[in-house]
């Protein structure tokens, strides 16, 4: 989807192994249905994934307050490669996951409560699965994918740092701004086109300011009722 690993991209192809997938809006729902809160597999080498669950309702439990959790408390647990992305714990040994689950593993909610254990073999047969999926869905005189080829490359100006980053850029007279928003009492990456706010929003910030996250935005833009 939109950044996703170049193996993950490779698996996820549908049909002729010489084309370049695209992965589109459709593409992204079934993914929605398959996988557990995100579309990304961030780190090759990684055999695993463990996802650890956030609250805004519940103070201390907030996204940030959890990646400083993952990184500080769940993070130490592990004796091989490993690496923190927010408030998912990317592992390299099986061992590593026992040891994470022993200790947070039965935390029926707060702090160290886990969403999702992932295998990245699994999830990429999920990604593969979700490509066939989608190209049931698709409407076939204007497929989402020739909405997203027809972008251009997008000229990002980013300001700020970590999760307060807000990324701007111009696109066919509209303003295009990505930043991290707050929808449904949870943090996620929106998409604000001119002074119309989460016009689309994802969970991860790459996907937000990739071509389909653009397209996504655009295509709700675009259908909002006059005077919105």
């Amino acid at each position: 989807m939109f950044g996703w690993s170049r193996s993950a991209e490779a698996t996820a192809a549908t049909a002729s192994s010489s084309t370049v997938p695209v992965h589109d809006l459709a593409q992204v729902h079934v993914l929605g249905l398959l996988v557990t809160d995100t579309f990304r597999w961030k780190r090759d080498w990684a055999s695993w994934r463990i996802r650890f669950a956030y609250s805004n309702e519940h103070p201390g439990m907030s996204f940030r307050d959890v990646t400083i959790f993952v990184r500080e408390a769940a993070a130490t647990l592990c004796q091989h490669r490993h690496e923190c992305s927010e408030i998912v714990l990317y592992l390299s040994d099986t061992d590593d996951v026992r040891a994470v689950f022993r200790a947070y593993g039965m935390v029926p909610n707060g702090m160290g409560q886990i969403s999702a254990i992932q295998n990245r073999d699994t999830y990429v047969q999920a990604a593969a699965f979700a490509a066939e999926l989608a190209a049931m869905s698709r409407v076939p005189d204007r497929s989402a994918e020739d909405e997203v080829l027809a972008l251009p490359d997008l000229a990002w100006h980013v300001e700020g740092a970590g999760m307060g980053r807000v990324a701007t850029a111009e696109l066919r007279n509209r303003r295009i701004t990505v930043r991290l928003g707050v929808v449904s009492g949870h943090d996620m990456w929106v998409i604000d086109i001119n002074n119309h706010p989460a016009c689309a929003r994802f969970r991860s910030r790459v996907d937000a300011m990739s071509k389909m996250g653009v397209a996504a935005a655009l295509k709700a833009y675009d259908s909002r009722p006059r005077g919105g």
